[in-house]
């Protein structure tokens, strides 16, 4: 019984801590400025498992500045470099891509693993 309501816990642990990091995604799409950006160039960095990376630089007016700001969290190809990106930007925060695949999956999986841990631990007779 013990080990039941452990591993409940820590799948409702895991949950709450991918949505803690999915927090700030979702904080820039409500609250940021969605701007179009244009890519002047690219900014590369050598992996030691991909050679290199490549990461657009992006530059935009917000608030009557132009703000330069390089976009690591996405590698571009550098023969199909886009003129312009769409992203959502606030100055404490930073910069994100928008709803991407990547942002529904994981959150998924986390309310999955949070509604599975509330269920292992509230449950009697599971097994």
């Amino acid at each position: 019984m013990i080990i039941k309501k452990t591993f409940g816990v820590i799948l409702l642990l895991l949950g709450l801590f991918l949505a803690y990091g999915l927090f700030k995604d979702s904080r820039l799409m409500l609250f940021g400025t969605k701007i179009k950006a244009d890519v002047i160039g690219l900014d590369s960095v050598k992996n030691k498992r991909f050679g290199y990376v490549h990461y657009p630089v992006l530059q935009f007016n917000y608030k009557q500045q132009q703000v330069r700001l390089v976009n690591d969290f996405r590698s571009v190809d550098p023969k199909n470099v886009p003129a312009h990106m769409d992203i959502y930007y606030a100055e404490g925060i930073g910069i994100s891509d928008g709803f991407t695949v990547i942002y529904a999956i994981f959150s998924i999986i986390s309310m999955i693993m949070i509604s599975f841990g509330i269920i292992v631990i509230r449950a009697k007779h599971l097994f």
